[in-house]
């Protein structure tokens, strides 16, 4: 019998090999959710020998998570040919993590209770739970799809509110000016830019991305320049970052420094041609306003 649910063992680990491969090949998993998938995967196969009351096989389930991790060190090291060990990579203290709370799950759990599932009494409270949570992802999904969608109306008039723009220009100068090397036009530039994604995430919504961002991991537009990434970077870091793309960018041409093409530079950084419109309109008007 011990030796079936061995076998037992393997086979799930195989299972669960496979299930966490498709996972991640499909979906983003931060380090939380892959550690969640697998101990859901475990809660489940408890679930259904309990069911059936195979107790045996509830006893060391976290075995299979063992198996999984010694699947998946072969797999990597021989077929792949990577270094599973890697330390810049950081996998293996993952692995070592999704164990523990494996053997957690079974000893203080999964081997105190009779039945893994739920009963009614307890469904009851789980369908509430569902629908409360339900209700405040909607809505919240609601609220920030009409908070874009009046960003990119906003957006669409920027180029428009020329009080707006000289207010935020100099406001952004007494406060990010130090920090920006470029000279002439390429700071101009720069400012158009850091004044228009501003304007469509203010200072209070980015400040929303950052706390959301150390609950879900989910990567995120960071910084005042609303840069892709999947670190918490500072409005200064971003800025920055930005400022060594354009001068890469403008190294590449053959024009001399102090003449930018500003379309080219902000294609370079991702910005569709509704975006490089508005961005251009404003980067006129801080032209004109600084020749006064």
């Amino acid at each position: 019998m011990e030796f079936l649910v061995f076998i037992s063992y393997v086979f799930f680990a195989f299972l669960l090999f496979l299930f966490l491969n498709f996972i991640v090949r499909k979906y983003h998993l931060t380090k939380v959710e892959y550690v969640l998938f697998t101990n859901i995967f475990l809660v489940f196969l408890a679930g259904v020998a309990s069911y059936f009351h195979f107790t045996l096989f509830c006893d060391n389930i976290f075995i299979i998570v063992v198996f999984e991790f010694l699947i998946r060190m072969l797999y990597t090291t021989y077929l792949l040919d990577k270094d599973f060990f890697a330390k810049e990579e950081k996998i293996l203290p993952l692995y070592l993590i999704n164990v523990i709370v494996a053997y957690l799950l079974n000893q203080l759990i999964i081997r105190q209770v009779n039945m893994v599932f739920l009963d009614s009494e307890q469904l009851k409270f789980l369908l509430w739970v569902f629908i409360i949570l339900f209700f405040y992802h909607f809505f919240r999904k609601k609220e920030d799809l009409s908070i874009t969608k009046e960003i990119v109306q906003k957006g669409m008039d920027l180029g428009n509110k020329k009080q707006y723009i000289v207010s935020q220009y100099v406001k952004m100068r007494q406060k990010y000016g130090k920090y920006i090397q470029s000279k002439g036009d390429m700071r101009l530039l720069i400012y158009s830019l850091m004044i228009y994604e501003n304007y469509k995430r203010p200072s209070f919504f980015r400040r929303l991305d950052y706390f959301r961002y150390q609950f879900d991991h989910i990567p995120k537009k960071q910084g005042i320049m609303q840069i892709e990434t999947k670190k918490i970077l500072s409005d200064v870091e971003s800025i920055e970052i930005v400022e060594k793309k354009f001068e890469k960018i403008q190294e590449k041409k053959k024009t001399k420094k102090n003449v930018i093409n500003t379309s080219e530079l902000l294609k370079g950084i991702g910005k569709k041609k509704e975006e490089i419109y508005q961005i251009e309109s404003v980067y006129q008007y801080l032209q004109e306003f600084s020749e006064l």
